[in-house]
């Protein structure tokens, strides 16, 4: 009996949390990130402004929520069709967030031009930490396999995709560039740092995904 009561209270707890986060996703979409205040959101999800508090604790709470939710998504929809070669999960995951945000952009763009900065992964917290981890996870699989010409620090590595790939969906939120220039430039410096570190063939394919390579590669 205990036990169904629990499970009850924890579906229900995920239930408000579905309500909350698609709430904030329409308010950011309708009036940006600044229209987003606590009230507003609990009015559009129907819980009280204390439920906020009690499970995000203030709008950067939300926010950050946000985006973990969209990873969260993400995750389940590369587990389904998988990678076949180490590298590949990388490019997969990239190529997710390039399409959910292209998906959205009225709902991301504002998200990433507001999100304070926090300790840990570009400022993203556990949610960069995350990304980290997957990206690393899979760069190991890559050097298992001998993949890299010199011995890598698949962690900092990893890190570093990450952030470079960060400071262009920055650039793109604050209108620095547009989005086929972010993905672009995205495409690029993921390409390039890949390429530097790879042996033969895969350094080739990396150099010839760049873009920035006119003539085949022998």
């Amino acid at each position: 009996m205990l036990r169904t009561m629990s499970d009850g209270w924890v579906r229900r707890q995920e239930r408000t949390r579905g309500d909350v986060l698609a709430a904030a996703g329409g308010i950011i979409a309708d009036s940006g990130v600044e229209g987003m205040t606590m009230r507003k959101l609990a009015e559009r999800a129907g819980v009280a402004v204390a439920t906020l508090y009690n499970q995000f604790g203030d709008r950067e709470g939300v926010l950050v929520a946000f985006v973990a939710n969209g990873l969260d998504q993400l995750e389940v929809e590369l587990d389904a069709k998988p990678a076949e070669a180490p590298i590949d999960a990388t490019r997969a995951l990239f190529a997710g967030f390039d399409e959910t945000f292209e998906r959205h952009p009225d709902v991301w763009r504002p998200i990433f031009a507001t999100l304070k900065q926090q300790p840990a992964s570009h400022g993203m917290g556990a949610v960069g930490d995350r990304v980290v981890a997957a990206i690393e996870h899979d760069l190991a699989k890559a050097a298992a396999e001998g993949w890299f010409a010199v011995e890598v620090d698949t962690e900092a590595l990893a890190r570093h995709l990450f952030v470079t790939r960060m400071n262009r969906i920055e650039k793109w939120a604050h209108g620095a560039i547009d989005w086929e220039q972010c993905k672009a430039s995205s495409r690029l410096g993921l390409e390039l740092i890949l390429a530097a570190v790879l042996v033969e063939p895969h350094r080739s394919t990396a150099l010839a995904a760049s873009g920035v390579v006119r003539a085949p590669i022998d």
